[in-house]
């Protein structure tokens, strides 16, 4: 099974300025999967759970996302699921 993950780092310890970092690593995590031949784009990340890993990086912190899709996320099924 496929995994896909997405890091930056953010410039500070403070989660308060954590989102830019976020919002970098989830687009990185999708053009991973787009690399390995998946059509993610940000609305199938919408109702799937992702993990989400923050590490102290010196004087700031490493955001991490990690998604591992299940059968019919992002590569077919989607439509299926989009016209309910």
């Amino acid at each position: 099974m496929a995994s896909y993950v997405g890091a930056e780092r953010a410039s500070s310890t403070d989660p308060r300025d954590w989102g830019r970092a976020l919002a970098v690593a989830l687009e990185r995590l999708l053009e991973a999967a787009r690399l390995d031949g998946r059509y993610a784009q940000h609305e199938h990340l919408c109702g799937v759970d992702l993990v989400l890993r923050i590490e102290e990086d010196g004087d700031g912190a490493k955001v991490a996302v990690r998604w591992v899709p299940e059968d019919g996320d992002a590569d077919g099924g989607e439509s299926e699921r989009l016209a309910s």
